[in-house]
């Protein structure tokens, strides 16, 4: 007898068995691992516009001053640099608290409990999905 070459039909359904187990439990890994990357735009973002709140307050004493263009900017809102947040800001004279929230159409919009990010003024960091004072472990 001839000894055949190749694979059987057993053998070529066991291997697409294994690959599409591998393939199931890495690409929820790598969407969570593209949102977390996705949120050093909102983490750059809310940075710049801190720094640019301390220098009207700087500049004029108080963060709300109407002379201050970042604050206009800041009250209507505008995106982050890559798209995927939008910013705003909310300020009386002495403190103020930066967001940034995910586009409902974009891909954070299912990064679940980190889809509002905010900085005060103080420094604390603190995400849509927890009320305490920190919040560097799971979304900064």
């Amino acid at each position: 007898m001839r000894q055949q070459k190749g694979f059987t039909l057993i053998e070529m359904m066991v291997t697409v068995a294994i690959i599409g187990v591998i393939a199931g439990i890495a690409y929820p890994s790598y969407l969570k691992s593209m949102q977390k990357g996705r949120r050093a735009d909102a983490k750059g973002a809310l940075t710049q516009a801190s720094q640019a709140m301390e220098r009207c307050y700087s500049t004029y004493g108080v963060y709300n001053s109407s002379n201050c263009a970042e604050v206009s900017a800041l009250s209507t809102g505008f995106t982050s640099p890559k798209g995927y947040y939008t910013l705003s800001a909310t300020e009386n004279g002495t403190s103020y608290t930066v967001s940034a929230t995910a586009l409902s159409s974009g891909p954070q919009s299912k990064d679940t409990g980190c889809t509002v990010m905010n900085l005060s003024s103080t420094g604390v960091q603190s995400s849509g999905s927890t009320s305490s004072t920190t919040d560097s472990g799971s979304c900064w």
